[in-house]
Order: C-alpha cells, then structure tokens, then sequence
C-alpha cells in the first residue's frame, strides 16, 4: 500500500494539496464518519473486484503510483493500517472505532488490490475514462446512475435495507391501491422531502414507526391525501420550486379540502402498518422512544507534529521520521518526541544545504547546526522563499534567544542534557513555531 500515493489533485477536495501528509489530512477531514464507514465496509466485505483503482505510474527513480480513482479507498487503506495518520481529523468517537476496525484488519490484511495501470504518457487516457465514468450520463456513454426511487428499490429488494424510504413506501402503496403508473417523472426526492415533516403526516393520518409509516385510517381514506400528492408530483402541477422549503410544503398541504384528507370519523383503534392497508390487516404496532443524539468534540492535538503541515520529504528516512512526529504522542512520549524533532530538524538543514550547495561537505560536518540553520535560512530569505518576519524569527531560534519553547539551545538540551525535561506542551509549540520554516525547506 506504501507505493499507492493519495491524488494531491482529488477533486474532492476544494484545493490542489502540496503533499501526502497534506492530502491524507484533508481529505480523511472531508470525509469523516463516511471514511469510518468505508473502513468498515472494507473489514467486513473486503474489496470490489469488480471496481478496480486507476493509477498512473509516477516519472520517479523509486516508481510509485498516483491514484486516480480510488482514493477513499487507499485513505481506508491506509488508515486501516496506521489510524493514527488520520487522528486529528476525526472525532474522538470515529477514531476509536476506527482503532477497533484496524484490529480486526490486521487479522485478514489486504496486502494486494486490483489496479488498473497507466503509464505516465498514457495519463491523459486514463482521465478520459475516469471521467466517463464520474461525469454523468453523457447521452449513454458514461455511467447512466439509478434514480432516487430505483436506488431505493433495489436496496429493498436485495435485502440492503429492511425497507423502503417514506417516498419508496408510499409509491408502493398507490401502485397497489390504484395500479402501477406509466409516468416518467422523478418524485421521489420531492415527495421524501414532504413525508419527513411530522405536521405533513399529521394532516395525511400518518405516523412512523421504527422507519416504516403506519396509518391512523383505513385504505381508502388514508390514500386520498398520498394520491393527490403523487398525481400533483406526476402531473408537474407541483415543481420542485413550489415545494423547496417547509413553508412552502406547509402552505400546500394547507390548500388541501376535507375530502382531500382522511375521514376522522373513520380513525381505526390503533395505527397500522402502511404496507399491511392494502391486504387488509391493521396490527396496531407501538412507536419506541428515540434514543437521545450526544454531540462529541473533537479532541485537541496530542502528536509532536501537526498532520496538516506542508511537509513532504524526498529521501524515505526524512519522511518516515515526519510520520513518526505526526503519529508520536507527546503527552505519553515526550523523550522520544524531542530527540526525534531536534534529529528531524537537523536533517531538514543538511539536505537543503546539500540541495542548494550551500557549504562545503567538510564545512557542513564542523559547523554547528546553529550556523547551518542560519545559512539555510539565509539563503531561503534571498530565495524570497520565505518572509522577513520569518527569517527574524529562525534567526532567534538559531541564536536561542528566542523567548518562547524553539530556542535550538532547548532543542539541543533535550539530547544532551539528562536534566533536561521536554514538556509535550513545549514539543507542539517549538513545532508549531518551526514549521513554516520547515514547510519552506521541502516546498
């Protein structure tokens, strides 16, 4: 899974992504609950073969491949393998299910997926097709998507679901009082948006419970309000502009007469099950009590390493050690945290030193990394890479007279000092101070 890279240019995402890290971020932010859920979906029911990923092998010496069609699912992937990439996006409730996921994971690994592969020079070909399959119906040519009531239909009829929406229930249950219709109009989604307002259904005789919708009438009385609202839909008396928000649905079903809505004089002895009208039967049924929603908060960053930094490093060790930080918690590491930052750092200067030939190989190994930071910084000043403000700031860190925690005498007394104790508190702000700088040296 390591060669599959995270499309920095997903169009799920609203802006292009300067690196993995970054992607990983944004996009595991983006997708939440649902990233959890594919997650699941994964541990339980594996892969679709039948979906393979699109990937466009990358120019590199070291060859990778850039997904692009499938990125979710290597998000999944990868977070079933490591959960900790994705901490910080997600609430502390999907995390820990998530935890609980990679467990189970880790029993049965994916190690291989189906790819479809292209060559760089052949990219443009595989746009082409993913489009095709993303950009609608295209008169036939692409992926011609079920309708809302389709979708709906064949979830119940293939036992995905226990039953149909409001809409799907209700549909049935003209079909079955009036016969089968011949329109092509799609209502469904309108017709869903009336039936979830309590006072809609109140007026049409109508409760819910568990997910299906019993009636307070029989048949015949209880289908002249739902018929007169599919026949309005069907006939495009009623649009989707007339019926947008709740005031609008409210004055509407307000318009309705007395012999538009059911009898109270024929109110059965207890509510029935819509689906059983039809037939006959009217099993009162009970509605239970809705469990109470909790709202959870996200929990505040404990690694050493903001996961959304700009940070991508070329050479693998480099990279490795930033996963490392982003993953590293500082509350319960805080040793091992500083040592790893202050190696991170260092490392950081020496290669944008090498990269831009700033000093000699013998100079590089004598000097200190003070004098080494400020030439990397130097030449990032001169480079209009970085800001003025900026370049004052690492100037600070480098002469440690900086007065907050990223003072480089703090960073070395970490290492070299058995009487020095990092605070987590200081690790995530020293972080927090350098990473701009350090963002700047792997642009």
């Amino acid at each position: 899974m390591s060669d599959l890279l995270l499309d920095q240019k997903n169009a799920r995402l609203g802006d292009e992504q300067s690196s993995q890290q970054a992607t990983i971020h944004a996009l595991a932010q983006q997708q939440g609950k649902r990233l959890v859920k594919l997650a699941e979906s994964i541990v339980d029911h594996g892969l679709d073969v039948a979906q393979p990923f699109t990937v466009v092998a990358t120019g590199d010496k070291k060859r990778g491949y850039t997904v692009l069609e499938g990125n979710r699912r290597t998000l999944a992937l990868k977070a079933l393998e490591t959960p900790t990439i994705v901490q910080s996006a997600l609430t502390p409730g999907d995390f820990k299910k998530l935890n609980a996921l990679s467990l189970r994971f880790a029993d049965n690994r994916i190690e291989e997926v189906q790819c479809a592969l292209y060559e760089p020079n052949e990219e443009e070909q595989a746009i082409a097709f993913v489009i095709s399959r993303h950009g609608g119906a295209q008169e036939g040519a692409g992926l011609v998507e079920w309708d809302s009531d389709e979708k709906d239909r064949f979830l119940a009829r293939h036992g995905a679901t226990a039953r149909r929406s409001y809409s799907g229930q209700v549909l049935e249950f003209i079909d079955e009082v009036d016969g089968p219709s011949t329109s092509k109009t799609r209502i469904t989604t309108t017709l869903q948006r009336l039936l979830k307002s309590s006072k809609i259904r109140d007026k049409l005789g109508l409760d819910v419970v568990d997910g299906e919708l019993v009636s307070r009438y029989p048949k015949a009385e209880v289908a002249k309000g739902l018929r007169k609202i599919v026949d309005d839909l069907r006939s495009q008396r009623k649009r989707v502009p007339d019926l947008y928000d709740d005031d609008q649905r409210q004055a509407y079903i307000a318009e309705f007469t007395a012999d538009e809505l059911p009898d109270p004089s024929t109110k059965l002895d207890g509510p029935a099950r819509l689906s059983d009208l039809p037939k006959g039967q009217t099993t009162p049924v009970a509605p239970k009590p809705k469990p109470k929603k909790t709202t959870k908060t996200k929990a505040p960053r404990t690694s050493v390493a903001a996961s959304d930094a700009k940070i991508n490093p070329t050479p693998q060790r480099l990279n490795t050690i930033y996963n490392e930080l982003v993953t590293l918690n500082a509350d319960q590491y805080p040793n091992a945290g500083s040592v790893l930052f202050r190696v991170f750092v260092e490392l950081s200067v020496d290669d944008y030193i090498i990269r831009h030939s700033l000093m000699t190989e013998n100079d590089r190994r004598n000097q200190p990394l003070a004098k080494r930071m400020k030439k990397a910084n130097d030449h990032l000043l001169a480079s209009s890479a970085i800001a003025k403000q900026l370049h004052t700031v690492v100037e600070q860190v480098a002469n440690s007279t900086h007065g907050l925690a990223a003072g480089l005498s703090t960073l070395n007394q970490y290492v070299h000092n058995s009487y020095s104790f990092p605070k987590p508190s200081e690790l995530r702000l020293s972080w927090d101070e350098l990473q701009p700088f350090l963002e700047a040296i792997w642009k």
